[in-house]
């Protein structure tokens, strides 16, 4: 009986250790997907900064190309007014040098005289007197430049020479603003030509990094991590993100830590197998407790006693289990509330901070527009308070008539993008003539919009992604559909059910209230909410009756 136990005991272990590796592939995974979403916006933001910085160098030789005393100067030859001039035009834009060069490309006048006499490169030369406007990226005596040519032509088209703009890049690398994780900018050859830490300038990808290369490793894993070793002096895995920027012929990439992800994945192994751990331990002390009953049953008086006792004890229990249900169901009423009011509170924080930065800025207008917008966010957050406690305590909220053909115009608009985004081949069919019935229009677009982003939820793996979406009058009601090529309803008895769902849990998916408060709102119309499965996906519809059945009424 021992030998039992303890291999009982054993293979609990091992499947606790099982399902607790299971949690934390899984966490990790979450993780490094999320970290991988916040290093694609970093890295936007820093190529942003880079083209933003380098255009203005790209204008300035625009610019210049329609200067009079520079096209004079090729015709004649420059002076020294001239060079002070291009000196000029130097430090108030702050690029590195402003070259004039003549059809042959020699430097005739620069804003650095040690300049005058150097040749300009048979690329940039070539592209600028075919009347393009051409840049190379170079390095010169140590110093990183990007330059930009643009040539110079009289009224008949025929060139006079070539402006030649060079910007520095450690100049408009001492602009970005400090950084976390290391961003590199690789030229044609691989070699990284602008970054964040200057111990990662000058390296290249060819190279092994132990003979000078660029200093990554790839590490053994599914998970497509990476290692920077010295002279970067990372700290852990970290993800390898790339982004090409085609206008300026570079590959910039980032390299975000996971620890992060790690580290929070490592915790939930941890909380797993503890709780699997203690749940075999109060098994194993329930499988003692019966056993101890079981002995003491041939003592009938004893055992009466224990029995009392225990009633009492499982009473006390089934209270705490009560009181624990309580809280539980307090818990998922208040996820599912921060659900809905996740969309309005995000947009609020983007357009408080947009009115933020116009203010910086001094533009009075555009905040007074932002303000607005938060507003409209507000009341439509109260709109979805009113409506879950309408639909908790079974309130009856105002109606009014309105035009289902327009609640649906408006819905379908909002999801449009979206859909489009999502590969999503959608097909709206709506009658000529208004549909008018008695609802609340907020409310009502409210279930649409439901129905529209849950159609294209559940489209999300699907190869053939169609969603068709009809509204129609027959009779005495209205009937809108909204039919989908998805994977279909698992459980179609159990879908407007509170806190059914079939998306992830946790994963901002939802708690599966949307159907749910959908259906109380279209019973509050006097209409009804029903959906059933096709060959392939689902359909819902609602049908609601025509307004004048309803004042017949």
């Amino acid at each position: 009986m021992i030998r039992t136990y303890f291999f009982i005991a054993v293979l609990y272990v091992m499947l606790s250790f099982a399902a607790a590796w299971v949690v934390y592939q899984n966490a990790l995974s979450s993780g490094i997907a999320a970290t991988a979403q916040a290093g694609q916006v970093r890295l936007s933001e820093v190529t942003s900064t880079l083209r933003l910085q380098l255009s203005g160098f790209r204008t300035l030789a625009n610019v210049l190309a329609n200067e009079p005393i520079l096209q004079t100067a090729l015709v004649t030859a420059p002076d020294a007014e001239l060079r002070d001039w291009l000196a000029d035009f130097q430090l108030t834009y702050g690029a590195w040098h402003i070259d004039l060069a003549d059809p042959q490309g020699r430097i005739i006048a620069s804003s650095g005289p040690a300049r005058e006499g150097q040749q300009v490169t048979p690329r940039l030369m070539a592209a600028a007197l075919n009347a393009r406007l051409e840049f190379e990226h170079v390095r010169e005596g140590g110093v990183r430049l990007t330059r930009f040519a643009r040539g110079l032509f009289t009224a008949d088209h025929v060139p006079l020479g070539v402006v030649v703009v060079s910007a520095e890049m450690a100049a408009l690398e001492f602009e970005w603003p400090v950084a976390p994780e290391p961003v590199v900018f690789f030229d044609a050859d691989n070699q990284s030509f602008i970054a964040n830490r200057p111990e990662l300038l000058g390296l290249s990808l060819t190279a092994a990094p132990d003979a000078g290369g660029f200093p990554i490793l790839r590490q053994p894993g599914p998970h497509a991590l990476w290692r920077l070793g010295p002279p970067a002096n990372s700290q852990g895995d970290v993800l390898r993100l790339e982004r090409f920027i085609a206008p300026l012929d570079l590959r910039a990439e980032i390299f975000v830590s996971v620890a992060p992800a790690q580290e929070a994945a490592r915790l939930r192994f941890a909380l797993a197998l503890a709780t699997a751990l203690v749940i075999g331990l109060i098994g194993a002390i329930a499988v003692q407790q019966r056993r101890q009953l079981a002995f003491e049953a041939d003592y009938s008086a004893t055992l009466e006693a224990r029995v009392e006792a225990r009633t009492a004890e499982l009473r006390k229990a089934q209270g705490e289990l009560v009181e624990a249900s309580k809280l539980a169901a307090l818990g998922r009423l208040s996820a599912g509330i921060s659900h809905e009011l996740n969309q309005p509170l995000a947009a609020i924080l983007n357009f408080a901070e947009n009115g933020r930065k116009f203010l910086a800025k001094g533009r009075v207008d555009p905040v007074s527009d932002n303000l607005a917008l938060i507003g409209d966010q507000v009341r439509r957050m109260t709109r979805i308070i009113n409506n879950l406690r309408a639909f908790a305590r079974k309130e009856v909220m105002p109606t009014e008539p309105i035009s289902f053909r327009a609640v649906v115009e408006n819905a379908y608009g909002l999801v449009a993008a979206d859909l489009a985004k999502a590969g999503v081949a959608a097909s709206l069919s709506l009658p000529d003539d208004d549909v008018d019935v008695l609802a609340g229009r907020v409310r009502l677009e409210q279930v649409v919009l439901n129905l529209l982003t849950n159609a294209m939820d559940a489209m999300a793996t699907s190869t053939d992604k169609n969603l068709l979406v009809s509204l129609d009058s027959t009779g005495s009601s209205a009937a809108l559909t909204v039919r989908d090529t998805g994977s279909g309803i698992q459980d179609p008895d159990r879908v407007f059910e509170p806190f059914y769902t079939t998306k992830n849990l946790g994963a901002s998916q939802g708690l599966g209230l949307g159907l749910s408060l959908a259906l109380g709102i279209i019973q509050q119309f006097g209409g009804q909410l029903s959906c059933r499965n096709l060959a392939q996906g689902a359909e819902f519809k609602i049908t609601l009756p025509l307004l004048e059945d309803t004042q017949d009424v």
